[in-house]
């Protein structure tokens, strides 16, 4: 701990530990992986940088100025959300901002790539902001971080990630999952409510959603000790209502109504991160990760014919390079795809960016906690 800094800052640095998991050794099913793996650098030679997102979602004034978690889904054809983690809206004056700035755990940003346009959504302020979702437990320690999204007929649909901070052993701990549905419009909630079966088999439900026909598919991860997995289940759209309902889970074969009788999937063999993307590209489905362990920045593809695997096609895409500034204690974490803006046969693929010395964040360069965007050929996943 820093004892100058205060108890956001604090928590800023328990949440970037636990969200990587900085362990020597992470064990993914019967496979060891080692943080030290080498990768050859021609993967990134094909792929480039998309500094024109990297300086629209984040902007230095009159909106959000720092953030990570960036998990995207489409409105339409022009418009995106963005949803994001742990969010600064202080304005930023040649890569500076003030280290005593307010952090909230949650906002929104509407994107239109079309007008490049960035509208922030929070509550009260920006001198005095305050996050955007709050759980309604009336416990006031407990708190969100993003999951994902989709918008169907005037409706968000979003999952959150609840959290409880206290005396736990990273300074909070995982409390639920919640189900959320608000005016697309004015973004009223319509419903927030529990979605339990977090609770029952410890996946971490709604980091990433799939659609299909009137059926969602519903990711989630599950970690315990030196073991991590990905987990799905199964909602159907009540069109009526406009909600999801009649909940099952893969079992490995079959889907069960018994959260408890849930696998993971398999043919995944990198450490599952508690962020990730699952999309349909064509007739494939695809898996972007950013492996947990710290320092790797290695981001991987998968591809499968099935929502539920089995995945294959494991492949290098990326290594991120900012972790390589030791002096100033960088490291990346949390890529995730954006596939509503594929065009010319590349992805869109962000990844997270921050400092264990959170002063750099504001004192040094604010780009030390802002997400970097790249194009990523498609062919690089699918052949």
């Amino acid at each position: 701990m820093i004892p100058t800094l205060d108890l956001s800052q604090k928590r800023l640095i328990q949440i970037f530990s636990i969200l990587i998991m900085t362990i020597s050794n992470i064990k993914c099913g019967s496979h060891y992986i080692i943080p030290s793996e080498q990768v050859r650098a021609d993967h990134n030679n094909l792929v480039t940088k998309a500094e024109s997102f990297t300086k629209l979602v984040i902007v230095d004034s009159l909106g959000v100025t720092g953030a990570d978690g960036v998990i995207s889904f489409p409105l339409n054809d022009k418009q995106s959300i963005f949803m994001m983690g742990d969010s600064f809206l202080t304005p930023v004056r040649k890569n500076k901002r003030d280290v005593k700035s307010p952090m909230i755990n949650n906002s929104f940003i509407l994107i239109n790539k079309k007008i490049n346009t960035h509208t922030a959504l929070y509550n009260n302020t920006s001198t005095i902001p305050d996050a955007l979702l709050k759980p309604i437990y009336g416990n006031p320690l407990e708190y969100y971080w993003p999951g994902h999204g989709f918008h169907k007929n005037g409706i968000l649909h979003i999952f959150m990630s609840r959290f409880l901070h206290g005396d736990y052993d990273w300074g909070f701990k995982f409390s639920g999952t919640d189900y959320i549905r608000m005016n697309k419009n004015t973004f009223e909630i319509l419903s927030q409510q529990d979605f339990p079966y977090s609770n029952i088999n410890n996946v971490h439900y709604g980091h990433s959603l799939l659609n299909e026909r009137n059926e969602t598919y519903i990711y989630g991860a599950w970690s315990r000790n030196d073991s991590t997995a990905m987990h799905v289940a199964k909602a159907t759209l009540n069109l009526e209502k406009n909600q999801l309902d009649r909940f099952v889970f893969f079992d490995g074969r079959n889907w069960t109504s018994d959260p408890l009788k849930s696998k993971p999937l398999i043919g995944i063999h990198k450490p599952v991160p508690e962020q990730f993307s699952v999309f349909k590209q064509g007739d494939v489905y695809v898996l972007i990760l950013q492996v947990r362990e710290l320092g790797n920045g290695n981001i991987y593809s998968y591809i499968s014919e099935s929502p539920t695997g089995p995945w294959k096609n494991e492949k290098l895409l990326y290594q991120t390079t900012e972790q390589n500034n030791v002096e100033d204690q960088i490291f990346t974490y949390n890529a995730m795809a954006h596939p509503q803006y594929t065009k010319n046969d590349k992805l869109l693929i962000s990844y997270c960016i921050n400092s264990f010395d959170v002063k750099k964040i504001h004192e040094v360069n604010t780009d030390y906690y802002r997400p970097k965007f790249i194009w990523v050929p498609l062919k690089m996943i699918l052949e």
